[in-house]
């Protein structure tokens, strides 16, 4: 009996240690793969970026700027030791991105973290560069206290530098766009030259205001270093537009300008240049303010009430961009369904928060151009229509975008109203036609002259005229109010922000520069778009179908090999007895 129950003890041993040498067999060459992917590992760097705006991989400009680097380039980064939170990882986070650009370098670029309080040497080479300490505010558990720091980068390049004395951090990695910062300095230690961007003055409108050119001066000098350059242009002077200008820009003019600024405008595109056109359809109505404030006057208790008065946009601009091959249209695009409530507005029940049908999402953005690529809503205040010429549109010489284009919900009102009131607005009229409209637009390549269909302008000649004609860039928005807030519209600062780095990127473009727009986007405000039904019913069809499908397919996989396993394992042992 003992001999029988040894015997059919026998299979079940075997395949007990047939079992523990499987996975003592697995087990070490777990542990030999393990070694050998860190052995491989360690003599490779690389990490895959799963933040939405890819914050920690470089973007394609800053890719190019490293690896066009003529002559070695040496960072040093001044940053102060134990930094209190939310600062505490800034040196980890220079340090990390730094390493993509050494990376990409092919050993041109080299980096060092240098904290300034370790040696008298640091602090004065520190001081050398123009990089001195900043107060931050720092609590512990029993008071709150200022913290003199250094947080400066240097760029050197042979006796070249570009300096950030105080890199503005906010703790916050998807708002700290440092990349930004060290591509710029990149740049500008290669750039010989800056671009020039000319504001159109003697027309009236924003460039007008005193003070208006000198404040962009400030902005691009600390957004762009030496890279591009903002300077005016008097449409009024009777002069050609000089040729170290890049773009010129013309904001929310007034009305008509003379011949010979037509003329000027014309020759600066056919010898290559770039014009940005943002015009609101109507404009303030001087006169009719006036008369409204001598009534204020006569009544002060109407002085809550009292609106801003506006008249329709007309000017023989609209003609000359017309050739060209995008028309400008005085008319109101408004769009109830997307209204954005932003703000409070004045109502017929007084100031309230209500969706103003003047201001809207825009979602349906050409992101093929690289200033686009960083936005995925727009909103502009009551912009106005565009209209493409299609026989235009046909040239293969010339290719059109539409850069923004509103929802099919949108609507337009043929003449645009003379007051931006909420109840204007929500009132419809019998004379609406409804969407979708274009709101911005480009055309680029060889533009056709204003003077091959129109004669020139007195005391000119056709030797005046080019002789060879160049690809140029033209834009047009239909709204030059989106600058800053409009409050009768619920355009608010925030929607305001948007505008700003909107035509920032517009002005980048014209000055056939992108290299930044692309970087700056990756910390670009965004606002919430409506989700459409398509968007919708692909997310439901994924969540309901597809995902319960994969793990029913895994299952069904695991489950087969399992079966697998025990018959193969059953005929083993058949064999064996």
């Amino acid at each position: 009996m003992r001999e029988s129950k040894s015997k059919s003890n026998a299979p079940g041993q075997r395949r007990r240690a047939v079992s523990g040498a499987n996975a003592v067999v697995m087990g070490v060459l777990l542990v030999l793969i393990a070694v050998a992917a860190n052995a491989l590992m360690s003599q490779t760097f690389w990490r895959i970026d799963l933040t939405e705006n890819q914050i920690y991989t470089l973007s394609e400009p800053s890719l190019a700027a490293v690896e066009d680097l003529d002559e070695p380039v040496e960072v040093r980064a001044f940053i102060s030791p134990d930094l209190p939170a939310p600062f505490h990882n800034l040196s980890q986070d220079v340090a990390d991105l730094l390493s993509e650009y050494e990376a990409a370098s092919g050993g041109q670029l080299s980096f060092k973290i240098i904290a300034p309080e370790d040696s008298a040497e640091s602090e004065e080479a520190a001081a050398g560069f123009g990089i001195e300490q900043v107060a931050i505010g720092q609590q512990s558990e029993s008071e709150m206290s200022l913290r003199a720091i250094y947080k400066g980068v240097a760029f050197i390049k042979g006796d070249q530098s570009e300096v950030i004395r105080d890199l503005q951090t906010t703790g916050q990695p998807e708002l700290d766009n440092f990349e930004y910062e060290f591509t710029k300095a990149l740049l500008n230690l290669q750039r010989p030259e800056p671009r020039r961007v000319a504001f159109a003055s003697g027309a009236g409108g924003p460039v007008a205001q005193p003070g208006f050119v000198q404040s962009l001066e400030q902005v691009f000098s600390q957004l762009y270093g030496s890279l591009i350059e903002a300077t005016t242009y008097d449409l009024s002077s009777g002069e050609l537009v000089p040729d170290d200008v890049h773009a010129l820009v013309l904001l929310n003019v007034q009305g008509d300008v003379s011949e010979e600024a037509l003329f000027a405008i014309d020759q600066f595109l056919q010898r290559g240049g770039s014009v940005g056109w943002f015009q609101s359809s109507s404009v303030v109505d001087e006169a009719m303010q006036r008369q409204l404030m001598q009534q204020l006057q006569q009544n002060p208790q109407f002085a809550g009430q009292l609106p801003t008065m506006r008249k329709r946009f007309d000017s023989n601009l609209i003609e000359l961009f017309s050739h060209y091959g995008i028309t400008l249209r005085a008319d109101t695009v408004i769009d109830r369904e997307r209204a954005l409530s932003f703000s409070l507005v004045a109502t017929p029940q007084g100031l309230a928060r209500v969706s103003h049908p003047g201001s809207f999402s825009i979602t349906d953005i050409d992101t093929s151009l690289p200033f686009m690529r960083g936005f995925s809503t727009m909103a502009l205040p009551v912009p106005s229509s565009l209209v493409i010429d299609e026989a235009l549109r046909g040239n293969e010489d010339l290719e059109f975008h539409e850069v923004l284009r509103t929802s099919p919900g949108s609507t337009r009102l043929p003449s645009p109203p003379s007051d931006m009131s909420y109840e204007t607005f929500m009132e419809p009229a019998a004379s609406e036609e409804a969407g979708p409209f274009v709101v911005a637009a480009t055309a680029q390549g060889e533009l056709p002259s204003y003077y091959s269909d129109n004669p020139l302008p007195e005391g000119r000649a056709e030797s005046d005229l080019v002789s060879e004609t160049q690809a140029g860039r033209v834009l047009v928005v239909g709204s030059g109010d989106f600058l800053g807030p409009q409050r009768e519209t619920g355009f608010d600062e925030r929607l305001a922000g948007l505008g700003a780095q909107f035509f920032l990127s517009s002005v980048e473009w014209l000055v056939q520069d992108s290299a930044l727009s692309e970087i700056r986007g990756k910390a670009m405000p965004r606002l919430i778009g409506e989700v459409s039904r398509e968007q919708q019913r692909s997310i439901q069809f994924a969540n309901i179908v597809i995902v319960p499908c994969f793990f029913a397919l895994l299952g069904i996989f695991m489950m087969g090999r399992r079966r697998r396993r025990k018959e193969a394992l059953s005929q083993w042992m058949s064999s064996e007895s």
